[in-house]
């Protein structure tokens, strides 16, 4: 039913494919050629090609598009000439946050570039597909990258990292039961091996490969192994084996390419044999391939075995067709050679305005860094200098209070009570300024950090900052503790910083971790204090 829908709307579609399309009906469109183009890749090419003006499409529309109909020409076996439309899908994808479609643009954007022979560009895209891939993508497609990754690999002689992808997309598709792409995945195994010279390890994964050929009852994909394993047997110089699987590959193959490359393989196995009338017989058999290079080969054999027969004047002939064929195959080699080095020109100059633009970027942020570095530098002196500034002006309040203090105490004022109230005045003020010096000490962030604290954090912050508080409050309060200490000759210094300690109404356990004392001690100093100090001294400190 869901395939007959398929068929009726993709007849409709065609009829509405001469009319002005609305961005509504693209979508149909895509989205119909999505649905067909894994079981029927033909019918979707079809339904692609009722687009007659892709670039009206909105850009998402025009993006999903491109990747299509490069897969769709991809599956219909269509030359992909150049990288312009499947780049649209790239481009856009990029910044879209489809992860599965920029998968595939890259994908195919790499089969582009193997098509063209640029293999090490084509091997870039196919692992940026393979990081763009989503966990929950399609194994089917998951497998695929690894295939062709495998394939670039072993075109660049990179036979163990070609092995690992081969291995990659054989696993996944033996856990889908895909037989088919397990198949051809086993087979690059074992060339890899080949090209190892590792003949063993190869004919083992190629008889591996011929079994799932019999169980897919594919007697083409018997004929390739048996191909295949007449090339090992051969190279083993074991020619009896070599002749039996190329007899069989011949029987199993249907394509004229295939055939006439296993007819000239067959020449090389029976003169090996010693029996030089058949090889030439398959050499001519040979000789008709549409492959240039087998063809060339064939013609060089039938030459040389002509020279030993003594048959001169055949022999001057394929030599010339030979020269020929092999005057053609080097204007290919240089053609390619040329078209490298212009890849290469053309990859230099990318590289060098990258580098161009690198640099550029690289200045900038090293600029960017450096002014903020200086910025920073000048807030903090700032910031430094402000602090300075106002510890100075504190100091000099301090200062200040000090003469203001001796000048009241010498000064003879008739009323006794008056000079009383300011010298505590001062004598208060002086307290404040010697608060506000420490609120600008290492000591007083510690203090509080000190309260903030769980017990066990107090612990290790106690244990690493006593000092610096203890230091803090002596600088801080000199002034606090010397007219205690004037009024009180006989207060320790710990019992100054004690009533220091309590004026800054200190908790009773931050008191004891400042002072690393106990409970007990801590009530013993306070009695001993109370017998030196006078009462209304002892209830303005200790009554807070």
């Amino acid at each position: 039913m869901k395939k007959q829908f398929s068929i009726l709307l993709f007849l409709i579609l065609l009829v509405l494919g001469s009319c002005q399309k609305t961005s509504l009906e693209y979508f149909a469109i895509l989205q119909s050629t999505d649905s067909l183009i894994q079981t029927d890749s033909e019918k979707a090419l079809q339904l692609l090609k009722t687009i007659s003006a892709p670039q009206k499409m909105k850009k998402s529309d025009r993006a999903w598009y491109a990747l299509l109909m490069t897969q769709a020409q991809y599956k219909n076996y269509i030359p992909l000439e150049n990288d312009s439309l499947i780049r649209t899908a790239v481009d856009y994808y990029k910044y879209s946050g489809d992860k599965e479609k920029l998968a595939k643009s890259y994908f195919y954007l790499g089969c582009v570039y193997r098509e063209q022979k640029r293999t090490s560009t084509a091997i870039d895209c196919y692992l940026k597909s393979l990081r763009n891939m989503p966990k929950e993508c399609d194994s089917t497609f998951l497998a695929m990258i690894y295939y062709h990754s495998g394939e670039c690999y072993k075109d660049q002689n990179m036979t163990e990292t070609a092995r690992k992808m081969y291995q990659q997309a054989r696993d996944i598709n033996l856990r889908r039961h895909d037989t088919l792409r397990a198949f051809h995945n086993v087979r690059g195994i074992g060339t890899t091996f080949f090209l190892e010279l590792q003949l063993d390890s190869a004919t083992y994964h190629h008889k591996q490969a011929l079994a799932m050929s019999f169980s897919l009852d594919y007697p083409v994909l018997s004929g390739i192994i048996y191909k295949d394993l007449s090339g090992y047997y051969y190279e083993q110089k074991r020619y009896e084996q070599a002749y039996t699987y190329i007899s069989k590959a011949i029987a199993n193959l249907s394509d004229i390419e295939d055939i006439t490359s296993a007819y000239s393989i067959k020449g090389d196995i029976l003169y090996q044999m010693d029996k030089k009338d058949s090889a030439l017989y398959y050499w001519h058999l040979g000789k008709e391939s549409p492959d240039i290079y087998t063809k060339t080969s064939n013609y060089d054999n039938i030459y040389r075995i002509n020279k030993e027969l003594g048959n001169w004047e055949t022999a001057v002939l394929y030599a010339d067709s030979f020269i020929v064929y092999y005057d053609s195959i080097q204007t290919m080699n240089d053609r390619a050679e040329i078209d490298s080095l212009t890849d290469d020109h053309q990859l230099e100059l990318h590289k060098y305005k990258l580098s161009v633009k690198q640099r550029r970027t690289t200045y900038f942020l090293l600029g960017l860094f450096l002014f903020l570095a200086l910025s920073l530098s000048l807030l903090f002196l700032w910031r430094d200098r402000k602090r300075k500034n106002k510890y100075m002006a504190l100091q000099k309040q301090l200062r200040e209070n000090r003469v203001k203090t001796l000048s009241l105490a010498k000064t003879d004022i008739p009323k006794e009570e008056k000079r009383d109230n300011r010298l505590y005045e001062f004598k208060k003020e002086k307290f404040d300024i010697c608060i506000s010096l420490f609120k600008s000490t290492e000591g007083y962030k510690r203090l509080n950090e000190l309260e903030e604290a769980k017990p066990k954090e107090r612990i290790n912050i106690i244990k690493r900052y006593r000092t610096v508080i203890t230091i803090d409050i002596k600088r801080s309060f000199v002034d606090i503790m010397e007219d205690l200490n004037n009024i009180c000759p006989t207060l320790t210094h710990e019992d100054l910083l004690y009533c220091v300690l309590t004026l800054l109404q200190c908790p009773k356990e931050i008191i004891m971790d400042v002072m690393d004392t106990s409970s007990d001690a801590i009530k013993t100093r306070k009695n001993r204090i109370k017998n030196k100090m006078g009462k209304d001294l002892f209830d303005f400190i200790f009554s807070n």
